[in-house]
């Protein structure tokens, strides 16, 4: 991903034109159009497929990275919810539990750099976001990208099983130290992008209800207006059921959790 410096955090009319080149760098533009949504063969809360119409907008190639965060904490000396809370959900001694002092940092260190950054919010990711000038994800937004181009195929690369080649899922036990790996080691899809699925969970925007389908407009869904749980896609290097990586499946998780399985990638409209 781009390292944009402080520069971007003022922009005036005559250097917006600049600070949106810089800023989609390491992005892939998603092209306007129709998309079925959901599926009609996974869970009740992935019901009605349907259609959505979006806009053009930028997505981020690849995940955002331990090197990307350290920057943005670096130069606004941002502290994480869990780094607040003084705990956060891992593994150890054989077991999940909240581990004090477990943190972002814990799994930054040398070697990972290039790795997805893990037991980052919801809160976590949007202040990232926002500081690139980006922002996060709808779920419509999230999901036409990971289609990558293809049409109602259960995973970005169609309906072959997913291999290490493909995606991080391979049935990975739990570890201390997560399975991630750079964000740009598995093959991207029709679009260009990396690790939309079976690598980390991904946050969106949006807050979450079940049947959200059932009333979502065609155009631009962005969700119910208030919730209790943050919509997450995409799956991640732990998870054991490869139904989780379908481009349809949905998840839901209370914006201040932070997991050891869960990081983002931002995006960005293109009528900034």
């Amino acid at each position: 991903m781009n390292n944009l410096n402080e520069a971007t955090y003022s922009v005036n009319a005559s250097s917006a034109i600049d600070f949106e080149i810089m800023a989609c760098v390491d992005m892939v533009k998603i092209p306007a159009g129709r998309f079925m949504m959901g599926s009609s063969h996974g869970g009740e809360f992935e019901r009605p497929e349907h259609e959505v119409i979006l806009e053009d907008y930028w997505m981020d190639e690849a995940l955002v990275t331990n090197k990307d965060f350290e920057q943005f904490v670096n130069q606004t000396s941002y502290v994480t919810t869990s780094e607040n809370k003084g705990t956060a959900w891992g593994y150890r001694d054989g077991q999940y539990s909240d581990i004090k002092n477990l943190c972002w940092r814990s799994f930054a260190g040398q070697g990972r750099e290039d790795h997805p950054v893990i037991v980052v919010s919801w809160h976590d990711a949007t202040a990232y976001a926002e500081w690139r000038g980006k922002r996060l994800p709808t779920e419509a937004e999230w999901e036409k990208a990971a289609r990558g181009g293809l049409v109602c195929k259960s995973y970005p690369w169609g309906e072959n099983e997913p291999t290490p080649d493909n995606c991080g899922f391979a049935d990975k036990l739990a570890s201390e130290v997560p399975a991630t790996v750079e964000v740009r080691t598995h093959q991207p899809n029709g679009f260009g992008l990396y690790g939309m699925v079976g690598h980390v969970w991904q946050w969106c925007s949006d807050w979450y209800k079940e049947d959200y389908y059932a009333q979502s407009p065609i155009n631009d869904p962005k969700g119910t207006d208030t919730g209790t749980l943050k919509v997450r896609r995409g799956g991640s290097w732990n998870v054991r059921q490869e139904f989780r990586l379908r481009c349809a499946n949905r998840g839901a998780i209370n914006p201040e959790a932070a997991f050891p399985n869960i990081g983002f990638r931002c995006a960005m409209s293109c009528s900034k």
